[in-house]
């Protein structure tokens, strides 16, 4: 591969901090993580983090821990990695989607309340790609009908603050730490960080097999999960959090390198962009006019053996498990789902490397 998809960043940093606990002996519910946990927490503004072994067991947790059940029905999107909708089926919870927004890619809140019942008990939000969901029209729909809401960032960490909302919605907020996001614990890993310390006690309790959070920890006291992370990761993923202001602005600066150089191809559009709601880049992106010339871009970008990805995503209503529930239309899904290209975009890509992705994309229309 000329040039891959995504590329973790590991730098002595990391190296470092894993062979620092592989000293110690301790590989499991040791300092590490409890430090990753107060460091996170202080990073997003909020009273408590709990760290898990992936986003999509976070959600898993706080889905339990709303006391969502069978009969209730829960807004989502289905425009989303299909973790963030599996996590209510792992609890017979009806997913309720709701097509999204042509621009942001984001759930559409002109069309939530059309869809909300006397079983709807919440809102399962997706930062969709690094954008925040659009904050003051969701909040009045939260308000109107006193609905729950939890907010999947895993794809969208940052700093919150008035032009970044998130953890503002919801009464927790999950973060995923897989190796392609822009931070990484290790390959696998996520955050939950909520104000709520009933929530953050049952978290570390469920996460943790259910035992007690007090001194008798033998002690198991609800149902729960081995949801923890290790060591390892928790290690791992403070050595990227304390750059990762760093790496956020090298990706934006990426982005806008793709953005400047893009823009002016009449086949493509550039991701939306919005002064008062800021970007965490997950994926630089394109959507092209139609399939054909999606297939005609990667096509070339596969002969340049420069990696990409048309996975983001399958409408989650197309898979077997959902059929039942693809109640309505969605035609901006349907759209963007086949005309999205997301490009190579990683810390340590060089200005070099976005120019010949660049390059070779122009070159798809010149012939």
């Amino acid at each position: 591969m000329t040039i891959p998809f995504y590329k973790p960043h590991i730098s002595k940093e990391e190296e470092d901090a894993v062979s620092r606990v592989l000293r110690t002996s301790v590989l499991s519910r040791g300092e590490e993580t409890e430090k990753f946990e107060k460091e996170f927490a202080k990073y997003t503004k909020k009273k408590y983090a709990i760290a898990v072994n992936s986003g999509t067991s976070g959600l898993h947790l706080l889905v339990r821990i709303m006391g969502w059940k069978k009969g209730d029905e829960i807004i989502t999107t289905p425009f989303s990695y299909i973790a963030s909708s599996n996590v209510l089926l792992f609890e017979n919870v009806t997913p309720v989607f709701v097509d999204i927004d042509s621009k942001t890619l984001n759930i559409n809140p002109l069309k939530i309340e059309e869809k909300i019942t006397l079983r709807t008990k919440g809102i399962l939000l997706v930062h969709i790609l690094g954008l925040p969901a659009e904050y003051e029209a969701i909040k009045k729909i939260k308000d109107k009908y006193n609905l729950r809401i939890i907010e999947d960032a895993c794809e969208t960490i940052g700093r919150p603050n008035n032009n970044f909302l998130v953890t503002k919605l919801g009464e927790a907020t999950v973060y995923g730490f897989h190796e392609n996001k822009q931070l990484t614990s290790g390959g696998e890993g996520g955050m939950i960080v909520t104000d709520d310390s009933i929530i953050a006690q049952k978290c570390w309790s469920m996460r943790n097999q259910g035992r007690s959070t007090q001194k008798d920890w033998i002690k198991h006291v609800i149902l729960g999960f081995n949801f923890r992370m290790t060591e390892i990761q928790a290690a791992f993923g403070r050595s990227q959090l304390r750059k990762m202001d760093k790496i956020l602005k090298r990706r934006e600066e990426i982005s806008n390198i793709y953005s400047s150089l893009l823009k002016d191809i009449n086949q493509l559009a550039i991701p939306y962009h919005s002064k008062r709601n800021k970007r965490s880049w997950f994926f630089f992106f394109i959507t092209l006019l139609n399939s054909k010339d999606r297939d005609r871009v990667c096509k070339i970008l596969t002969e340049q053996k420069i990696g990409f990805s048309t996975n983001f995503f399958p409408p989650i209503y197309t898979f077997p498990m959902y059929a039942k529930y693809a109640q309505g239309n969605f035609p901006n899904t349907e759209l963007i789902s086949k005309t999205l290209l997301a490009l190579p975009t990683f810390y340590d890509m060089k200005d070099k490397e976005v120019k010949m992705v660049v390059a070779t994309i122009r070159s798809a229309f010149l012939k």
